[in-house]
Order: structure tokens, then sequence, then C-alpha cells
């Protein structure tokens, strides 16, 4: 190619998805530098939005023809798309395991990364040798497409441990409070769930286009998807950067702390359990502490002068019911007795939703509902004071 011929292709499609990769590295900076209780986390965050950037970054540098312009961009392995899975994987570890560091990771994870990076650096040394284009050398098409494989393979088989996790944290959770705001992973639920599927489809593709495009852009549809999915895939990606810096106050689990199932209370007399299940029916009853917006089952057991596992056994195993839909049903109730009483007729519902215990509009109207079957509008209507 003639250096008459070599320009810098800048569209309004790349320029977009060039902005989107600068907010990615600019967030991946604050996550990795944030000093914080949960700094693990947010480098093991910070890491996979950078893999994920260099990777489409490499895509841009072919795209606006920066590596006709600098042919010693391409000499630099911009692929480890293969840690992506661990790093998602040690990343809702260190979330939910207060436990979790450095020196619990299973070097196994991480092989797969070694053996692509040392690929790329074979393959580099041969096309400065050849002086050839990285990419128009043999062994990346024969490589390319095996290491793409993996990837998708790697994605989903760490995005399911993930979400495994993540189950066992909600179920933790129900367990252990009353109001979900500061502690559920729903959201990062949602993200990997997304986040999977999506590389689930941007793998082939990008597989496809390099066994019979060769990246030549020669087609429209093909440079629609392309960028389609790019668009995708790096706005994605910030949106999890930017959940994961407004997710501060998490509450970690502890992985030494004993679970309920785990103390043997099958010993217990029934009048034994029935005096706990009166002495818990009472003080809902006589103290109302449900109406404390940040209610958890130490302090709930803490009034009782009892374990705490035992309280959660208790519960799930003799009330039929776990203790995050236990206390927010002693809130339904109150709100429905307040609603039906002239002295709060001057509160919104939202106001006496607050006064008795919960915690936000969203939260409300959904446990309302799912123990009512009905709205808290529609039962106000139905019960006007």
């Amino acid at each position: 190619m003639n250096s008459e011929e070599i320009y810098f292709n800048l569209n309004p499609v790349n320029f977009f998805i060039i902005s989107g990769l600068i907010q990615n590295f600019i967030i991946a900076g604050i996550l990795f530098f944030r000093q914080q209780d949960r700094k693990l986390a947010n480098r093991f965050l910070s890491l996979t939005i950078c893999i994920v950037n260099v990777h489409l970054t490499y895509l841009m540098v072919l795209d606006t023809n920066l590596d006709n312009l600098f042919p010693f961009l391409l000499w630099i392995p911009y692929s480890f798309l293969t840690a992506i899975g661990p790093l998602i994987l040690f990343y809702t570890k260190a979330l939910t395991d207060v436990d979790f560091g450095i020196l619990k990771i299973d070097g196994k994870h991480l092989i797969p990364v070694v053996v692509e990076v040392g690929l790329q650096v074979i393959m580099i040394v041969q096309s400065i040798r050849s002086r050839e284009l990285f990419y128009n050398t043999p062994l990346y098409f024969y490589v390319t497409p095996l290491i793409y494989l993996w990837v998708a393979g790697s994605i989903f088989y760490y995005l399911r441990l993930s979400l495994g996790i993540i189950s066992n944290h909600e179920v933790w959770v129900l367990r252990n409070f009353s109001n979900l705001k500061e502690v559920t992973l729903i959201w990062l639920r949602k993200l990997i769930i997304y986040y999977r599927l999506l590389w689930i489809v941007w793998v082939p593709f990008v597989i496809a286009f390099l066994l019979f495009f060769r990246f030549q852009l020669l087609y429209l549809v093909v440079v629609l998807i392309l960028y389609f999915l790019m668009l995708i895939l790096i706005y994605l990606t910030l949106w999890i950067g930017i959940e994961g810096l407004g997710r501060g106050n998490l509450i970690l689990i502890r992985e030494h702390e004993e679970k309920p199932e785990n103390k043997n209370f099958s010993r217990l007399t029934q009048p034994e359990i029935q005096d706990y299940i009166e002495r818990i029916n009472k003080l809902m009853a006589l103290e109302k502490i449900y109406l404390n917006e940040n209610l958890s089952l130490k302090e709930f057991a803490l009034h009782l002068k009892a374990d705490p596992n035992l309280m959660s056994f208790i519960l799930n195993n003799h009330m039929g019911i776990n203790f995050y839909d236990f206390v927010n049903r002693h809130r339904i109730e109150e709100v429905k007795n307040k609603l039906n009483n002239p002295q709060y007729k001057h509160l919104t519902l939202l106001g006496i939703a607050l006064e008795s215990g919960f915690n936000s509009k969203t939260t409300f109207n959904r446990v309302f509902k799912q123990a009512t079957g009905i709205t808290p509008t529609e039962f106000q209507r139905r019960n006007p004071k």
C-alpha cells in the first residue's frame, strides 16, 4: 500500500466507540485506585474492564488504519480474553466473601491467559521476521479462532459459577436481613446474564468475521453488525463499571460463618420449639422491632437472647418462612392497620410505608403485591379511611 493511500479513518460510529473506550478506561482507573473496603473486588472489576477495552481498542486500531500508519502498534499483545471469566468469578467471590483474597486464587484459572499471551508473542515475532502484518500471518488464522472458541466456553462456564455464588448469597441475605438495599446482588445477576449472552453472540461473529472476511469490511451489513455489537459490548461494560462504583456498602459473607444447617438443632423438643415460636411472635407484637428498617437477624436474636442460627432454624424449619419475609409480613400488616386508622390520614401511602419499616417505595410495592396479590394503591382504594 502506498503512503498516499494510507489515511486515518474516523467516522461517527467509531467516534462513539472510541468515546466509550475512553470512558471505560476512566472508570477502570477510578475502580482500581479507589480506597475502600471493597478494594480487591474493585480491582478485579477494573482489570475485567481493561481487558475488554484493550481487545476492542485493537479492533479500532484496525478500523481507523492506525496499524498502517504506526505498524509498531501490532507488536503488543492485545488479547487477554481468557481472563474475563475468571476475573468476573473472582469479583463475585470478593463481593460475597470478606475472607477471599489473592492467596485464595487457584493458579490453574490463569493458565489459559499465559498460553493466550504466549501464542500472541510467537505470532508477533513471526510477523516481525516475515515483515507481514500481525493479522496476516498463517499462525494467526489457525490459532485465533481456537482462542475465541475457548473464550466463549470459558465465559459461559465461569459466569455460570458466578451466578451460583450469587444465588447462595441471596439465600443467605434472605435469612439474615429484612431489607435488601445494601446487600442484594440481583443487579450483578442481571448484568452477568446480559454479559454472558452478549459474549456468546460476539465470539462466533468475530470468528466468522476473521475466517470468511479476513477483517475486510466489504459488506455494509457486516459493518453494521460489527459496529452494533461493539457499541453494545462497550457500553454494557461501562454500565457494569458504573454499577460497581455505585455499590459501595455491600455486606459480605464470611466464609467461616456457621450456617444454620451446620448446627445440630434436631435435639430440640417440641415444647422448646413452641416456646421459641411464642417468644418470637410476642416480640414482634409487643415491641414491634420490625419498625427498624435496618433490622437484621443478629439484632433480632439479640432481643431474644438467643443464637441467630437457632432463630433462623426456627423460622425456616418450624414457621416455614425466611427472616426477610417474616419481618416484611409484619410491616405489611402495620401498613394495613395504619391505612385503616384515621390518625394517619395526614400521611401519604409512602409515608405510612416508611413509618412501618420499609426503606424504599420500590421495595414496599414489590413486597406488598407479593404478599397480598394487589398493589398498595389498589388496597387503599378498596379500603378507604
